[in-house]
């Protein structure tokens, strides 16, 4: 989850179908006043995954969209509420790219890497599902939380993670993907360093929140 109260969490190997909504007994569960207490249901149809609504009060957006059903594909944003999910683990998220092959376009949906001649070795960021060059600086430095933080120090860095997180958020909730062109309003290289960002500093504000890791959720 990039964007709202349960922002950092990470679900990982969630079988179908998977309910998400506000109530008890959703697979996922939100801590969000503005997702209905069923909001969307994700089930598997012919080796697919699709997305239905379920009469929502306030919608879902798939990649910037209001949609009552959808086809997902890793890689794809869904925003229900206050609260924004990235699709996929690294590797789905890889293969999905892979397989894709829209190499040659310079704009692109959210969080889809591109391959070309002046894109280096990348890795694919759990968090995100978006390329990081594999370079010397980046490749496992990813932001890290100091040791030994007071309470007060960890209120701060709390406070300066906020800031942060709100002032991209917008961009994130706004994003809009033409899916026929397989592209967005947002430039790639733009939209991947912003997301790879969103997603650390919602990971990093999760951590201080939660430090036993309790949060992170296997199904």
């Amino acid at each position: 989850m990039i964007s709202g109260a349960d922002r950092g969490r990470v679900y990982r190997e969630l079988t179908t179908p998977i309910t998400i909504g506000r109530e008890e007994g959703n697979v996922v569960q939100l801590n969000d006043e503005r997702i209905s207490r069923y909001h969307v249901k994700i089930q598997e149809d012919d080796g697919r995954l699709v997305i239905t609504d379920l009469d929502s009060t306030n919608g879902t957006r798939i990649n910037g969209h209001v949609c009552s059903l959808k086809i997902l594909r890793y890689g794809d944003t869904i925003s229900v509420g206050r609260t924004v999910l990235l699709v996929g683990t690294r590797e789905q998220v890889a293969d999905c790219f892979e397989a894709d092959g829209s190499g040659g376009n310079s704009r692109v949906m959210a969080g889809i890497p591109l391959g070309g001649e002046e894109h280096e070795e990348h890795d694919i960021d759990m968090s995100t599902g978006l390329v990081q060059p594999r370079s010397a600086h980046l490749a496992s430095q990813g932001p890290q939380l100091p040791r030994g933080l007071s309470p007060g120090q960890a209120a701060e860095l709390r406070e300066l993670l906020d800031h942060l997180h709100n002032g991209m958020q917008l961009v994130v909730e706004n994003a809009s993907a033409n899916e026929k062109e397989n592209s967005t309003t947002i430039d790639l290289r733009a939209w991947q360093n912003f997301l790879m960002t969103q997603g650390q500093l919602a990971e990093l504000i999760h951590a201080i929140e939660d430090p036993q890791g309790n949060d992170t959720h296997t199904e």
